[in-house]
């Protein structure tokens, strides 16, 4: 509806697709990792903000910040089947805000992943960190009450 109130932050995990096979099923994206490159990926994202449960953030010793994304069972199911599914691909985890939208970081899939849990190592501005701290669990932390 019209009047819906639109959330803070969205967090979308898009997977790699295989050339352009998709058609109007994928859109370009630009790759760093392993090599600068451009490339698609699926429209349809595997998991997104609705699907994480808690996070972890963390700052690295060179100041830039991660953060660990744990998600709930049907998003666990989709990156363990991705993950399987699609090795040598990249995950691609974008962020949009009130202030714009940008790829965070692209990660090939290197081994299947089990536990759900999406570990992004860099990429976050302190101000999305800061949003994600008020928007979800800690991991490990008591929940929050609403």
């Amino acid at each position: 509806c019209g009047g819906a109130k639109k959330p803070k932050m969205v967090i979308h995990f898009h997977v790699e697709a295989i050339g352009n096979a998709g058609g109007q099923f994928t859109m370009p994206a630009k790759f760093r990792n392993p090599v600068l490159r451009d490339g698609y990926v699926e429209t349809i994202a595997f998991a997104s903000d609705k699907n994480i449960t808690a996070i972890f953030p963390v700052q690295n010793a060179d100041g830039t910040l991660g953060c660990a994304f744990s998600l709930d069972q049907s998003g666990r199911f989709a990156l363990e089947t991705i993950s399987k599914d699609r090795r040598g691909a990249s995950i691609v985890v974008t962020m949009r805000t009130k202030t714009g939208s940008h790829q965070v970081i692209d990660m090939v899939i290197d081994k299947p992943i089990m536990d759900g849990i999406i570990y992004v190592p860099t990429g976050s501005s302190p101000g999305e960190m800061q949003m994600l701290r008020e928007l979800y669990q800690i991991m490990g932390q008591p929940k929050k009450k609403k």
